[in-house]
């Protein structure tokens, strides 16, 4: 007896979950395309542009002339104690120059996280206002389904709460294809 009041309450419980599960309602939205389509944006983007150019660029042009200066003077120094120590400065610059591409990458990603940290913030809180308001569980990009309605796609809510109208956004009424993808961010040197 005790067995089949224990199956039944576990059947019960099982049940239960099973309905929970399905009441959950999972959305998409594109924040690359809503962060792109924010007014300082594009601020942005030039302000990294222009620290990749100054600042990386600038650093990896001041160290390789440095390194072709002492490299050239080495060559041409006659005393073993100058040549020795050219020697020493020039291999620490030449694996500087080596390491530099994994340098100008660290570099580059925290000065995105600095610059761009904020709209992504501030795209996220609108995200989760509108899935909490439409009642969404979940939420991803939109590429994570092969099929979905279009009514699941909150790119456009969310574009509202933040006060942006994303290229290709309708007139009146209508769903819309969701906002280009920013370009890509160009290399560092």
């Amino acid at each position: 007896m005790k067995r089949i009041k224990f199956l039944a309450l576990a059947l019960g419980m099982i049940i239960a979950s099973g309905s929970a599960v399905s009441a959950q309602k999972i959305g998409t939205a594109d924040l690359d395309a809503l962060i792109a389509n924010l007014p300082e944006f594009q601020g942005k983007q030039q302000e990294l542009q222009k620290f990749q150019q100054d600042s990386i660029g600038g650093e990896y042009e001041q160290l390789y002339k440095e390194f072709v200066d002492k490299d050239s003077a080495m060559k041409k120094a006659t005393s073993p104690s100058v040549k020795a120590t050219l020697e020493k400065e020039v291999g620490t610059l030449q694996r500087t120059l080596q390491g530099w591409q994994e340098y100008a990458t660290q570099r580059n990603q925290a000065k995105q996280a600095e610059l761009f940290g904020p709209l992504v913030k501030k795209a996220q809180d609108a995200l989760n206002a509108v899935a909490k308001e439409k009642g969404y569980t979940y939420v991803l990009q939109p590429g994570a389904f092969l099929v979905m309605p279009p009514a699941d796609d909150l790119t456009m809510a969310i574009a509202e709460k933040l006060g942006i109208k994303p290229a290709g956004a309708p007139a009146a009424g209508g769903a819309a294809k969701p906002a280009a993808k920013p370009a890509a961010k160009p290399a560092a040197k």
